[in-house]
């Protein structure tokens, strides 16, 4: 039994020892490589901001909603201030206080003039006396005493006018220079009033809503967001390890999720100059130079930025690549040196030739 099995058991052997002696080639060949950096990518407005009131107080009114086409200075929604509404009342009030004791009816000014004209006509009294007390005493009909009261009378009372003229004068300086005031305050807090109103400052879409009617908002809590609907750029995300290989107008190979086996291309428009410090990254934006139908704030998928792209040149798998800067040939190794890299494939600027038979080391 043994004698009959053996020759098959040897066969069998042989076999499987000829398989495992072959190794898995790739015959060279030239090719088109490109070197890319990956990233994924979310597609967002090109203008978007996050709508603030400005000043705190309780929604009055939301005018838009979501979905909702806005224009240029377009009201968005009405805030109810009621410290700035009683602001207003109380500016208002010392405004009219301000004009009725500048001119009214009943007024400081009018009070002094009345006082003024009393002390005038003093004044003239005791001139008159004066004078007339003057040739009394050169003519020896009234003593040295009599003469000087009269004459301080005169002096007192021609002070007095005085002193009464130059405080109308301040008085109506100081009145009109608080009239004033009180009409700067009022307008300034109409001004606050009229920051209740709060207005949209581009063209496009309400994509967002975080407040709704009769709730507070202080001015550092968004309401909405509001965005361009026609413009939209690309975001993505680039390791700092790649960053320096990214340049502007540099092409982007573009799928996303909402359009499948479908590829759109685009350009490199801007690089942040700043690294990301929790995420270190760098971000990019790209826009479409051919671009899907329809885009949506939000959709995602991948890209990929060229960095270099090589056509008609020799390429093998990277897979095949020893060490870097060795092929094993059926000859042996090989060194080689290497170009552009994809992640798959490898550029080899020399050290082999199309036709080539190449092999995966053991």
């Amino acid at each position: 039994m043994r004698i009959k099995f053996a020759p098959f058991i040897a066969l069998t052997l042989y076999v499987l020892g000829s398989c495992q002696d072959e190794q898995e080639g790739y015959v060279v060949q030239r090719e088109t490589i490109v070197e890319s950096v990956y990233s994924s990518v979310v597609v967002e407005p090109d203008e978007l901001y996050r709508v603030n009131a400005l000043n705190s107080g309780y929604i009055d009114e939301l005018l838009v909603e979501i979905g909702d086409s806005v224009h240029p200075n377009d009201v968005l929604f009405a805030v109810r201030d009621v410290q700035s509404s009683s602001t207003a009342s109380n500016a208002r009030l010392s405004l009219d206080i301000a004009r009725s004791n500048y001119n009214g009816d009943v007024n400081l000014l009018n009070d002094l003039k009345i006082e003024i004209n009393d002390a005038l006509l003093k004044m003239r009294t005791d001139s008159l006396n004066h004078f007339k007390n003057k040739e009394l005493h050169h003519k020896g009909l009234i003593n040295d005493t009599e003469f000087a009261q009269s004459e301080v009378m005169y002096s007192s009372s021609k002070t007095r006018y005085s002193l009464l003229k130059n405080r109308l004068a301040r008085t109506e300086s100081d009145l009109r220079t608080a009239l004033n005031q009180a009409e700067n305050n009022y307008v300034s807090s109409l001004s606050r009033s009229n920051d209740a109103l709060v207005r949209n400052r581009l063209s496009g879409v309400v994509y967002d809503l975080f407040k709704e009617t009769g709730e507070f908002v202080s001015v550092q809590e968004p309401v909405m967001i509001v965005g361009s609907s026609e413009r939209f750029v690309l975001k993505m995300k680039i390791d700092e390890v790649d960053i320096t290989k990214v340049a502007l107008g540099q092409e982007i190979i573009v799928s996303l999720e909402a359009y499948k086996n479908k590829v759109f291309k685009a350009i490199v428009s801007h690089i942040s100059p700043k690294l990301d410090a929790q995420t270190q990254t760098f971000e990019v934006e790209g826009v479409f130079t051919e671009k899907p139908p329809k885009l949506f704030m939000g959709l995602s998928g991948e890209g990929n930025i060229v960095i270099d792209k090589r056509e008609n040149v020799i390429v093998i798998p990277l897979a095949y690549l020893i060490a870097n800067q060795y092929v094993l040939t059926e000859n042996g190794r090989k060194r080689v040196k290497t170009g552009v890299r994809s992640l798959s494939h490898v550029e080899i600027v020399s050290g082999l030739k199309p036709g080539t038979k190449i092999l995966k080391e053991e």
